[in-house]
């Protein structure tokens, strides 16, 4: 099995902000940075079985490229908390890493060590796309390029919301500050069958370990992505 190197430091996702081309809320170690993530979504894709995964990073400008030397990480938790305490524990990780003009993908699997600092197992690659275009491969389709921010936020209307505007204030369609920004973004859309089975909502886990009535929400991954630096 090779690995390539070893990575450290971490950037979660967050929203809302100053606003450097498209981006929102940075955590202090990565602001301004290559590996600043804006926004991470998950949700069910086209298909029912499918699960699509997108992460976006700022990009200043058109020329704007995702760093050589950040590994993108998604982390995938599919069995529920961790006995005896109130956390998960990733138990597969989808990695991606551009070199060139290419964006590599590596996994699902799972990885070699939990925790701040990551591994790529070269043996686990699933798939390469140039950047600007997808690729569909084994079942799962694959982007990584700019798109227009999806990210809508009325910075205006939310500042006179929390000043002394009606609580009407967002009655309208609002003015989206992003609408005309660009992320460098990576899609994915996996069968579920390849993330194994969703455990029971981490609600209705936590609900449960301190005694409150279930909500009864459907099972649910628990999914985070950080960026990480070489």
């Amino acid at each position: 099995m090779k690995k390539i190197a070893l990575w450290s430091s971490i950037a979660i996702c967050a929203i809302a902000g100053l606003f450097i081309a498209a981006d929102h809320l940075d955590a202090p170690d990565v602001a301004g940075t290559t590996s600043d993530i804006a926004d991470f979504y998950a949700f069910e894709g086209q298909n029912s079985d499918a699960t699509t995964f997108v992460v976006t990073i700022p990009a200043s400008d058109e020329n704007s490229q995702f760093d050589e030397n950040v590994l993108i990480e998604i982390n995938i938790d599919n069995t529920g908390l961790d006995s005896g305490t109130t956390g998960v524990t990733e138990d597969l990780v989808i990695q991606a890493l551009r070199q060139g003009d290419q964006m590599y993908f590596f996994g699902p699997y799972a990885p070699g060590s939990t925790g701040l600092n990551s591994t790529i197992d070269t043996d686990e690659f699933s798939a390469s796309v140039e950047i600007g275009s997808t690729e569909t491969t084994g079942g799962v389709s694959y982007f990584a390029g700019q798109r227009q921010d999806a990210f809508f936020f009325d910075f205006e209307e939310f500042n006179n919301v929390i000043g002394n505007a009606p609580a009407e204030g967002f009655g309208d369609d609002g003015d989206n500050l992003f609408e005309d920004f660009n992320v460098n973004a990576i899609v994915i859309e996996i069968p579920n069958s390849m993330l194994g089975t969703a455990p029971t909502h981490l609600a209705d886990q936590l609900a449960a370990a301190v005694g409150l009535p279930a909500f009864n929400l459907p099972n649910a991954y628990n999914v985070w992505v950080e960026t990480k630096r070489r």
